[in-house]
């Protein structure tokens, strides 16, 4: 898929913009703080309505307003040309395709796949295992709609647990939450271990052409509990009860699951240099944009947040060898590219966008 025109309504900085981008390389260039990120975050709600910035998304609306409207113009593999807005108020958000309102999140995530590239991804490696947990439900949900529901509805078991385990509700109240969240949290078990295997096999191929280096990446799977059915999560969970009564949450679970990246060399958050971490994190969203078109037959497209100035010569040129030259590839940054005549190009400057 590939965007050809958004139009944004106050959305962080930005007042109103309509930009036409209607090219296969977009740059915006300016000065930090002018809203190319902000235009960059605009496009990457259309995935799952996250941004990939924030988990405050009341931050979105601009100052003073009520609320924001995103429009987008789309070309689509499947859908052919297609009518995309989003609107956000004080109440729910809505989507809208084609004029048509978007019930179901479950038949809406992965449809129209975009993959962001910004500094903040390094906190995959640095941070905590949520921020791994939520990279790794973000695509599996918007490659299988299933692991969506399962991870939607074991959430919101978890919760239900909580609240019943600090209220002093009874083993039988228990013994029926604990019954309905099994299955999805052996769901969730089975999805990610094979998820995480099929991207490990992307992210080894695009490594190599990225970084050209002996040493390898290493992705797997780290479950809190890796149990062998649903009954076993109800045994565990049965066991585990006096203890979450004491702590008031429920301790063991995919909840707590985490995901290990590293370099055959080791950890690479404990070892590999800051060029080695830049470089692991750009292959592996690469590899997950590889991931979502071998999986979803549809090409996303990359938004790269002013982070290839960041790699060294050797690692930026093995970004463009690994990038499928067929993905739509919208860029920022504080100065023009080498190589600006490929691109189209917007100046950006206190919430505006220029073209040329």
């Amino acid at each position: 898929m590939r965007f050809s025109k958004v139009r944004l309504q106050d959305f962080r900085n930005i007042e109103f913009a309509e930009l036409d981008l209607s090219a296969d390389r977009i740059f915006l260039c300016g000065p930090n703080g002018q809203g190319k990120s902000n235009l960059l975050e605009g496009l990457g709600l259309v995935t799952a309505l996250r941004s990939f910035r924030t988990q405050d998304l009341g931050a979105l609306r601009r100052q003073e307003s009520a609320g924001y409207r995103a429009f987008y113009e789309i070309e689509h593999e499947s859908c052919g040309r297609v009518e995309l807005e989003v609107q956000a108020s004080s109440g729910p958000r809505s989507v809208l395709i084609d004029r048509e309102k978007v019930r179901k999140m479950s038949d809406y995530i992965g449809r129209f796949p975009v993959v962001p590239l910004s500094s903040g991804d390094l906190m995959l490696l640095r941070g905590s295992p949520s921020e791994r947990r939520r990279f790794m439900d973000l695509t599996l949900a918007s490659l299988d709609g299933a692991y969506y529901l399962a991870l939607r509805n074991y959430h919101k078991g978890v919760a239900e647990r909580n609240r019943l385990l600090r209220q002093g509700g009874s083993d039988g109240e228990l013994d029926a939450f604990e019954a309905e969240m099994a299955p999805h949290a052996h769901r969730l078990q089975l999805h990610r271990s094979a998820g995480v295997k099929a991207l490990q096999v992307v992210l080894e191929r695009v490594y190599r052409a990225l970084a050209d280096h002996e040493e390898g990446p290493e992705l797997s799977y780290a479950a809190n509990a890796e149990l062998e059915g649903a009954d076993h999560y109800r045994e565990m969970w049965g066991r585990q009860r006096e203890r979450d009564r004491i702590m008031g949450a429920t301790q063991k679970g995919p909840h707590r699951d985490d995901f290990r990246l590293g370099l055959c060399l080791g950890s690479a958050r404990e070892y590999g240099s800051d060029g080695q971490q830049r470089g692991l994190i750009v292959a592996l969203r690469v590899a997950q944009a590889e991931l979502f078109q071998e999986r979803l037959a549809v090409k996303p497209v990359l938004l790269v947040d002013d982070v290839l100035g960041e790699l060294d010569p050797k690692r930026r040129a093995g970004f463009w060898k690994a990038c499928p030259g067929s993905f739509q590839i919208i860029a920022s940054g504080t100065v023009f590219p080498e190589d600006s005549e490929a691109w189209k190009r917007y100046s950006v400057a206190a919430g505006g966008f220029e073209l040329g």
